[in-house]
């Protein structure tokens, strides 16, 4: 365990990405901090933000949280990176829509998240997929060895790894006497983020291996993913848990009545294998109820013109990108938050959606398609209805079910926040972090 005689503690936390992007890491880099920790972050920089800056988060919201202490410090100091070029499938994406056809770019950019239909395009989507790795695996390694040259001679009482693209540096620290400890959290399940076949899960699962061996303290989001990160690397201990739920809300919420129309909300990435094509043409069969999809991505244009030509423009709404201080806001004006998350890889299979989590927080009631972690946390608290197959007319079954039973809906929405307020709140799951301040 680390001395308690070193005081204020340091902590380098990594991350390829950008911290003010990414609520996990932000609100562990706040939850550190507020128990007294020195944090530096060293990101990446894909918005074009400054190189260095100390970052203040003294907000009304810490303020009045009754989490500020004596020893407790409102600021970290970010240092970003430059960001990893684009990839292959992005450039031939941008080479195709600018110069040839739409069509063309929008299926290579996509090509990598379409479950292939025969043995030939499953050889041509794994080779693209596997050049694209080898270059993704090849940037942040040069990201990695620019943070190894920038914190040489630095001392750290703990680096905290966010995710295996930073396992590399996290080692090297660890093994040079920079960091005197390590930890690894892993905010998905790596060996399963591609599609079943895809040759990077395996060279994903080695990666995690190798770089977990040095690891002190492991941390993962879910118990499902935290038993199989300890069986397959042969861990003396499980991983601790900390579910990437939202801040608690102390304000006050209505729960017990319903809009008229009811008022249906998917609020995340617009992205493939979200079950959105699904849940688009589901609205046909939806009586008394209309649907905001929140965010964008890459399939948003698709999905609209989808909405449009099935006649939907007027029941499904597209409200674009929101901020994360906004997300909570968006949420409690809606009634039931949809998962429709398609089961096409074993990361999606195992995982705990941060969207499950904040709908519960703004008081919505749940309508999910069958996967293992939704399944245990909607029906354990009871607070919405699972439906077995991901397919527009299930999905209007269980939700016409939902609209039709007014009172169970109300109750639905009631025990959705308090299992929020009771279990799924950053501040609760933060007391799992197993590392000693």
């Amino acid at each position: 365990m680390p001395s308690t005689s070193i005081s204020p503690k340091s902590i380098l936390v990594l991350l390829i990405g950008e911290v003010l992007e990414d609520p996990r890491v932000y609100k562990t880099c706040q939850s550190l901090c507020l128990k007294g920790a020195e944090v530096t972050i060293a990101c990446t920089n894909p918005s074009g933000r400054s190189v260095r800056e100390i970052h203040d988060f003294n907000s009304s919201e810490i303020v009045n949280s009754g989490l500020v202490q004596s020893k407790s410090k409102t600021q970290f100091e970010i240092i970003r990176f430059p960001h990893r070029k684009e990839f292959i499938l992005k450039r031939l994406y941008n080479f195709f829509q600018g110069r040839i056809n739409p069509g063309v770019g929008r299926a290579a950019a996509n090509l990598h998240e379409t479950v292939p239909s025969s043995p030939l395009k499953e050889f041509i989507r794994n080779t693209m997929i596997m050049m694209n790795f080898r270059q993704y695996i090849k940037s942040s390694r040069q990201i990695n060895r620019k943070m190894i040259h920038a914190f040489s001679g630095h001392t750290f009482d703990l680096v905290h790894c966010n995710d295996v693209d930073t396992l590399y540096a996290g080692n090297d620290f660890k093994e040079s006497g920079v960091a005197r400890e390590m930890l690894y959290d892993a905010h998905e399940y790596w060996p399963g983020v591609g599609l079943h076949g895809s040759p990077a899960n395996k060279a994903l699962g080695s990666i995690e291996a190798e770089g977990i061996k040095n690891a002190d303290y492991v941390i993962t989001v879910n118990d499902i993913i935290a038993d199989m990160i300890r069986e397959m690397h042969g861990l003396h201990t499980k991983p601790a848990v900390v579910m990437n739920c939202p801040r608690k809300y102390k304000g006050s919420l209505t729960t017990d009545s319903v809009h008229v129309p009811v008022r249906l909300l998917y609020q995340g990435k617009v992205q493939a294998f979200r079950g959105l094509e699904q849940l688009v043409l589901a609205c046909k069969f939806i009586n008394g109820a209309e649907l905001t999809i929140s965010g964008y991505g890459p399939i948003t244009e698709r999905l609209a013109l989808l909405a449009e030509s099935e006649g939907l423009s007027e029941r499904v709404r597209f409200t674009g990108k929101y901020r994360p201080d906004e997300a909570l806001s968006i949420i409690t004006k809606h009634d039931i938050g949809v998962l429709p998350l398609d089961p096409a890889t074993l990361s999606i299979v195992y995982s705990s959606p941060n969207k499950l989590f904040d709908y519960a927080m703004g008081g919505l009631a749940i309508a999910a398609n069958d996967l293992p972690f939704i399944r245990q946390a909607v029906v354990e608290n009871n607070m919405g209805r699972i439906y077995s197959r991901n397919d527009p007319e299930m999905i209007a079954e269980t939700i016409n079910s939902m609209i039709a039973d007014t009172h169970r809906l109300k109750q639905y929405k009631c025990n959705a926040r308090k299992a929020a307020e009771d279990s799924y709140y950053w501040e609760k799951q933060f007391e799992n972090y197993p590392w000693n301040l």
